[in-house]
């Protein structure tokens, strides 16, 4: 069974070629890329802080520079409240298995049917949850950018993959998904909304597979 994820969907919604070029025939190269990695360290960074790891050896072999940037993203209200909270999971991954005959993402009956031998996975990793916040019961999904925010949030393919497969992974609609730009300090949330079909825009980028 076929297993895709946000950027792997992202690849083939936009290029179908480039797609079965990389995860087909694995003739995809991954440049050097220098900002890439910094972001890793970051991302790795910020989860053990948030994990609870004493960090004191670690940020102290930072320049002075990296240490004034690290010391600015732990003021962030969002690293703080997760610093602080019991009920979190730091870099949660997920499978979600989607379609099948018990399926009922799609809205229409007719359609839930022509799709029911559509099945695959959906497999990704949270940077981190948040739930039941303020005493209520919410799932707050964390996304951790290093630079620009989605300059369509709402439409990111990312957040419909995010927001379905938080609302199966949890069984709830009251999901959200933050994303935050570490270098920049901005945040926007997207909220689940349940007249949007998740599955059936997610179903035919996977339909780009088979074609």
């Amino acid at each position: 069974m076929d297993t895709f994820s946000a950027n792997s969907l992202k690849i083939l919604d936009k290029d179908p070629e480039n797609f079965r070029l990389k995860y087909n025939e694995g003739l995809f190269l991954n440049p050097d890329n220098s900002s890439t990695k910094a972001g890793q360290n970051l991302h790795n960074f910020l989860c053990f802080y948030l994990k609870g790891f004493d960090m004191t050896k670690i940020e102290a072999s930072f320049s002075k520079k990296d240490r004034e940037f690290v010391d600015k993203i732990k003021e962030f209200d969002a690293v703080k409240t997760l610093k602080n909270a019991m009920n979190k999971n730091i870099e949660q991954p997920f499978l979600i298995k989607c379609g099948g005959k018990n399926h009922c993402g799609a809205t229409d009956l007719a359609q839930n049917k022509a799709d029911s031998k559509e099945e695959f996975y959906l497999t990704g990793r949270f940077d981190a949850v948040l739930l039941c916040p303020n005493s209520l019961c919410a799932v707050e999904i964390y996304d951790w950018k290093m630079t620009n925010l989605p300059k369509e949030p709402e439409f990111d393919i990312q957040t419909v993959v995010y927001l379905y497969a938080a609302s199966k992974l949890y069984k709830s609609e009251n999901v959200s998904i933050t994303y935050i730009s570490l270098s920049k300090n901005e945040n926007v949330t997207v909220k689940f909304d349940p007249d949007i079909d998740y599955f059936s825009r997610i179903l035919g980028i996977v339909k780009k597979a088979k074609t």
